[in-house]
């Protein structure tokens, strides 16, 4: 009786997936425990890629956005984030948001994706990290370095750009001298030519499908 409960549980969770994403489902219930668990499984791992599509489409936003006027709130982005339920880190989640609604927008491209990723570091972060200041710097630091090289022409407005994620992320005024040193070492990192070429293509076939879609 049990399996049949959380069987049906299941199928209502597919079901509001595939209306949301206008895909199909397994009409069937599942039989086995085995079978529940790959469901549920796959369930999962849709929630968490909608929940990260999601996320990062509302970084973007505001990082894009006027100062103060950005297009979805300091709390949509926090509850998205991993420590929604941890109190001492969304506090700190909140701040590195808010800090970004009252700047100025990034104009250019490549200095917005930077911050854009610096941002959801700190978002995507476990709680525990969050909290420990050298912990979110080095995890702020490592995602910067995972994005492509901005022309030399804003490489610094990109790094004084990150380190004002860090300020806010850590909740000091100014970052220490070794710390730019590393941020700026992550921004002027040479670029990944596969994967940059990788990144472009998928970034071509994300805008036709949301198209098709009609995002």
């Amino acid at each position: 009786m049990r399996l049949e409960d959380l069987a049906l549980r299941l199928q209502a969770v597919e079901a509001k997936l595939a209306t949301l994403t206008g895909t199909t489902i397994d009409t069937d219930a599942p039989a086995t425990i085995e079978e529940l668990d790959q469901r549920l499984s796959a369930v999962e791992a849709q929630v968490d890629q909608m929940i990260a599509e999601k996320t990062q489409s509302h970084i973007d936003a505001i990082v894009a956005a006027p100062a103060e006027d950005a297009p979805v709130s300091v709390e949509d982005v926090v509850a998205l984030s991993a420590s929604a339920d941890h109190e001492q880190a969304a506090a700190v989640v909140a701040a590195v948001v808010q800090a970004q609604v009252d700047a100025e927008p990034v104009e250019h491209e490549e200095v917005a994706d930077i911050v854009a990723a610096a941002v959801n570091a700190v978002v995507t972060a476990d709680p525990e990290v969050v909290v420990d200041a050298d912990a979110i710097t080095q995890v702020i630091v490592n995602a910067v370095g995972e994005m492509p090289a901005p022309t030399p022409e804003v490489e610094d407005d990109a790094a004084a750009a990150v380190a004002d994620v860090i300020a806010a992320a850590t909740g000091v005024e100014e970052i220490d001298p070794e710390v730019h040193d590393d941020i700026m070492a992550a921004v002027t990192a040479p670029a990944d030519p596969e994967l940059d070429a990788i990144q472009a293509r998928l970034e071509v076939v994300e805008s036709k499908v949301d198209s098709l879609l009609g995002k």
